[in-house]
């Protein structure tokens, strides 16, 4: 069969054949049994049509009267190519799937054991190996089998799927036809039932037409009454006054103390006595015999309470005079009282009711249930309420008799109206609900009914919260408004976010919540009050619950814009309830948390805000790496920082002093947030670091901060012997006799770094600022008068105050690098070059500083009246190295490595009186070198000079000759002599000739040098000794003049115009190591 061939259209191509799956057009048992010959025939379903009686064969019957199709059944039909693909791709998966399950099973014990010739003995293979996998193949094909077995019988009747689905159209068709039939039958036994109240009594014809004709009845016996004659005016009046001092004297005679209390009230007039019980009724009576034991009768009725009907019917009328006699003649105006007071407390409750199915199908429409007791009824509100699903509302109103619990009336207390309020299907026992029975509204009872049960659910909620922390101690705003009469003015407002509140309403006729104001997040909130099972006790939490989310919300869309990123919390809440519940006693309640990060501060450091009815807390966290899990930190001291939790991933955290009591999320706010963590970052980095190089550190409060925070800043105290050790290892150093040993250090505030700084001045495009903090250490000198020599401030982050003495660092870092670091950098630059200007004072007045600061030392040497002294400066601009630059001309250019050798080592000090010592050398050195510019350039010989170390020189002459070359090597050592500095000058013993006494270079020294004695030098038979003034350069001229003797022709004698220089006696113990 196809899917949906028909789709319930008719088709006409084969109508000839068929008719409704019949064919001849009806069914064979009708075909049989229709006689022959009828002008009627059932035709299809059995409808007649008109025919010939004559005509043979089957009828042919008209288009317009062929019955509808058969519905055909198309729903759930699929494709048998389809049923074949799928069971195909099955069958093929599970043989797969089965193949790698009987590879992954192990091997037979023995195959397993290494018997590769293993072979049961048997016929088959019995191991319990071998059976479970064809335990396992048998079971899949079976399954297999059954459903292609199952398939082939789908194939076959397939072959007959016209005639199947022809047959089941047919069922389908015939059970519709029989549930017509069954439903036909019950209407007409439905119709017979209702038809009993439709029979009226036959009317009495013969009655009707006598009194039509005659106006007479004749059967009707005439009982000869004489008509009473008129009364005048005069005796009506004197009868009703007869009866007014009748009805006076028997009240106040004889039925004084029978009368009831509430018909005290009485007035007589017109014959007739009024009882006026205010707020239910009036009644007249009158009496109808002069004796005292006759009973009162009945004259009329009027209701006092409103609203109520202006007159009572005839037929109303008529029974309550029937009632109110039996009641007068049974207990006289006791018994009246009784019925009467009863009947308008039944009269008020059918009121009630009235107005109460009036509103239930006009304003309160769908909002209410009424139904009627026994003499009560009952109002079910907020029917269809969102929250409190399984609950139900409603108030009874009822007669409560006044009885004593024992039974006994009580006379002083009637029966009267009474008002059960069950809420939430508790009976709400001390509830003591005002309402009017004399004015009856059934509208201002339900309101009032409403207006407390809101009251109830928003004082619960306010009672809840206000007995939290939070409120408690006036952190935030909270405030409940009820009232009796207007149920729309009841609300209970919260403080969401500083000056913005949450309005709680619930609305009375349906009994939803609505929350104001009418944001996102509050509408959600919304939705999930009117989705609590119980909100009085709920509604605490949700609201706590809508002021986490209306915070976070807004700090995600007002922080974004000032470069904060609200982020979901990196850690559980159970590693957070150590953090929390740090703040205090009172902050042991459900908390949620805001997590924020600033982008200029290292990722690792996050702002958590804390929220819970215990009190908002703002915290500083620092989470460690994922390779430093786990890791702790040793508490610092007095900082104010917690210790880790063990075993998390908190590394550190600390409480921010943030207000939340008038939080308001302005640009302000979140500068101050960030001011607040980037200090507390940046000294908690400085102590960690502190701790880490194991360095001794206290802190103490600063109140004297520049800043405007609302705590008190630590001021970090280090020993500055310590840090310098740290940083440089431990030498002989002086800062100890001219510094105090402690060191203090201020945070000072936030600022850009310098180079966004100077990129933001460069570029008038916005670039990424990184924030960095500025920190102050302070070192007070003990001498002032030590470092008169600093005219100015040593670097742009080092100053020194002369009034006080007093050197100030200003330490800018960027977000998460220790300051300490920097500072000891500092430290050790400023000690570097406070070493080098000690040294330069101890040189003598001939070394003379010109500018002194961290990053270079000026200072001149050699001056004197004819010769202008040589500037050195020393770039200290490199941490670990030391640059010694001088200026073009200066002798000591010869041996730059070497001094910049000496400047770098642990003797760098001793670099002044080098320069001094070594000057009149290296001029001596270069003019022998021009000395010997013409004889190397005619070929006649060389001279070279050598430099060891700045002590050592050495000086080699070359001659030419026929056989063999003339070499002789000078060697000038600086040597220690009776405790001063000499220098010695003598032939290199690594010359052939060095011990030949015959040598022509050893017969020229020995003549005019090492016997001579000159200005400032003294011959010593193998060598000479010189000053290191002008006499190493007198004996260098010496020298030189001495070999050049050797050569063709001599040269002039040298001239030795430069002045002597001076080294003071004192100063010469330096060169002890030279």
């Amino acid at each position: 069969m196809e899917n949906g061939i028909h789709n319930g259209a008719r088709t006409n191509h084969d109508r000839d054949m068929w008719a409704n799956g019949s064919r001849d057009g009806a069914p064979a048992a009708e075909r049989e049994s229709s006689p022959k010959g009828k002008g009627m025939e059932r035709v299809g379903d059995g409808s007649a049509m008109d025919v010939d009686s004559d005509r043979k064969g089957p009828p042919v019957p008209k288009i317009d009267e062929l019955p509808d199709e058969l519905q055909h059944i198309t729903t759930g039909i699929l494709p048998l190519d389809l049923i074949l693909k799928r069971l195909a791709q099955f069958s093929h998966a599970t043989l797969q799937d089965q193949i790698l399950t009987l590879a992954s099973k192990p091997l037979p014990q023995n195959l397993a054991n290494g018997n590769a010739n293993y072979q049961p003995t048997g016929a088959e293979d019995t191991s319990p190996e071998s059976l479970e996998k064809k335990l396992l193949l048998l079971n899949s094909i079976q399954e297999l089998h059954t459903k292609w077995v199952k398939t082939l019988v789908l194939t076959e009747w397939s072959k007959k799927a016209d005639q199947v689905g022809k047959l089941i159209d047919i069922r389908s068709h015939l059970m519709s036809k029989l549930e017509l039939f069954n439903g036909a039958f019950w209407d007409m036994v439905k119709t017979k039932q209702d038809l009993l109240w439709a029979k009226v009594p036959s009317p009495d014809l013969k009655t009707a037409l006598e009194v039509l004709a005659t106006g007479e009845v004749s059967w009707m016996p005439d009982l000869g009454y004489l008509e009473p004659p008129p009364l005048s005016l005069e005796e009506k009046e004197a009868w009703l006054h007869e009866i007014n001092v009748h009805l006076a004297a028997r009240l106040q005679l004889y039925e004084w103390e029978k009368i009831p209390d509430a018909f005290r009230d009485y007035t007589i007039a017109s014959g007739r006595v009024t009882f006026r019980v205010e707020g239910e009724f009036e009644v007249d009576l009158t009496i109808g015999d002069e004796d005292f034991e006759s009973q009162f009768w009945f004259i009329d009725f009027r209701c006092l309470f409103r609203p109520a009907p202006s007159g009572l019917s005839d037929r109303a009328r008529s029974f309550m005079e029937r009632k109110v006699n039996e009641a007068l003649a049974a207990e006289g105006l006791l018994g009246c009282y009784k019925y009467l007071h009863e009947f308008t407390l039944t009269a008020k409750i059918g009121e009630f009711a009235r107005q109460a199915v009036e509103l239930s199908t006009a304003r309160w429409v769908d909002t209410l249930k009424i139904e009627r007791l026994d003499r009560a009824m009952s109002i079910q509100y907020w029917l269809n309420r969102p929250h409190s699903q399984g609950t139900k509302s409603w108030v009874i109103l009822g007669v409560n008799s006044g009885k004593s619990p024992d039974g006994v009336q009580n006379p002083e207390s009637p029966s009267h109206l009474s008002l059960r309020w069950f809420r939430d299907s508790k009976e709400v026992k001390d509830a003591e609900l005002p309402f009017d029975v004399d004015t009856i509204s059934t509208e201002s009872l339900l309101a009032t009914v409403i207006a407390r049960h809101i009251e109830h659910l928003l004082s619960s909620m306010y009672n809840t919260l206000v007995s939290k922390p939070r409120f408690a101690q006036r952190q935030a705003r909270l405030a409940l408004t009820t009232s009796e009469d207007g149920v729309m003015d009841s609300s209970l407002s919260m403080q969401l976010l500083g000056e913005e509140n949450v309005k709680v309403q619930i609305e009375p006729f349906t009994g939803a919540f609505v929350l104001l104001p009418r944001a996102a997040v509050v509408v959600e909130g919304q939705r999930k009050f009117n989705s609590m099972p119980n909100p009085a006790e709920e509604g605490a939490v949700a609201l706590e619950q809508l002021r986490w989310l209306y915070t976070m919300k807004d700090l995600h869309s007002r922080g974004k814009l000032v470069g904060w990123t609200v982020l979901r919390p990196p850690v559980s809440a159970e590693e957070l309830k150590n953090i929390v519940y740090s703040a205090g006693p009172s902050s042991r309640e459900a908390f949620q948390t805001v997590w924020m990060r600033y982008t200029d501060w290292d990722p690792r450091w996050f702002v958590m805000m804390s929220m819970s009815l215990g009190g908002d807390h703002w915290w500083l966290i620092e989470l460690s790496g994922p390779s430093h899990s786990g890791s702790s930190t040793s508490g610092t001291s007095g900082s104010g920082l917690r210790q880790t939790i063990t075993g998390g991933r908190i590394k550190m955290f600390a409480k921010m002093p943030v207000p939340s009591s008038q939080l308001n999320l302005s640009d302000s706010f979140f500068e101050t947030v960030a001011e607040f963590g980037a200090t507390i970052i940046f000294q908690a980095n400085d102590l960690r670091e502190l701790h880490s190089n194991g360095l001794s550190h206290t802190s103490r409060g600063n109140m004297g901060s520049s800043l405007s925070l609302p705590f008190t800043l630590q001021t970090i105290h280090a020993r500055l012997s310590e840090m310098l050790q740290r940083r440089s290892g431990p030498r002989p150093s002086f800062l100890s006799s001219w510094a105090n040993e402690v060191i203090s250090i201020d945070f000072k505030g936030l600022g850009p770094s310098e180079e966004a700084t100077a990129a933001r001045a460069d570029s008038p495009q916005r670039r990424e600022i990184r924030v960095t903090g500025i920190s102050e250490a302070r070192i007070t000198v003990t001498n002032r008068a030590k470092f008169h020599f600093i005219k100015g401030d040593l670097d742009h982050d080092v100053f020194y105050n002369h009034r006080i003495g007093e050197f100030t660092f200003r330490l800018r870092v960027p977000m998460g690098t220790p300051s300490v670091n920097l500072l000891m950098a500092r430290l050790q630059a400023l000690e570097r070059v406070l070493d080098f200007v000690d040294a330069i004072r101890r040189a003598g007045k001939d070394v003379v500083p010109e500018n002194v600061t961290l990053r270079e030392v000026v200072f001149t040497y050699g001056g004197t009246q004819d010769q202008r002294p040589w500037k050195v400066r020393l770039d200290l601009s490199r941490e670990q190295r030391v640059n010694v630059v001088l200026e073009k001309g200066n002798p000591h250019l010869r041996i730059i490595d070497y001094l910049r050798t000496l400047a770098n080592s642990s003797r760098f000090e001793e670099l002044p009186l080098w320069l001094n010592f070594t000057l009149p050398l290296c001029r001596s050195l270069e003019r022998l070198e021009d000395s010997w510019e013409n004889v190397v350039a005619r070929g006649q010989g060389s001279c070279y000079v050598f430099h060891n170390s700045l002590g050592w020189a050495g000086i080699r002459f070359i001659l030419p000759s026929n056989q063999a070359r003339r070499v002789l090597n000078v060697v000038i050592k600086a040597r220690k002599r009776r405790g001063q500095p000499m220098w010695h000058v003598y032939r290199s013993e690594n010359d052939s000739n060095a011990k030949n006494e015959n040598d022509e270079f050893n017969r020229v020294l020995k003549q005019r040098v090492w016997s001579a004695s000159g200005d400032g030098f003294k011959g010593l038979s193998t060598g000479a000794q010189a000053c290191p003034e002008q006499g190493i350069e007198n004996l260098v001229a010496l020298i030189s003049e001495s070999i050049l003797s050797m050569v063709g022709a001599l040269p002039p004698r040298l001239q030795h115009q430069q002045p002597q220089s001076h080294i003071p006696v004192q100063q010469r113990g330096a060169w002890a190591h030279a």
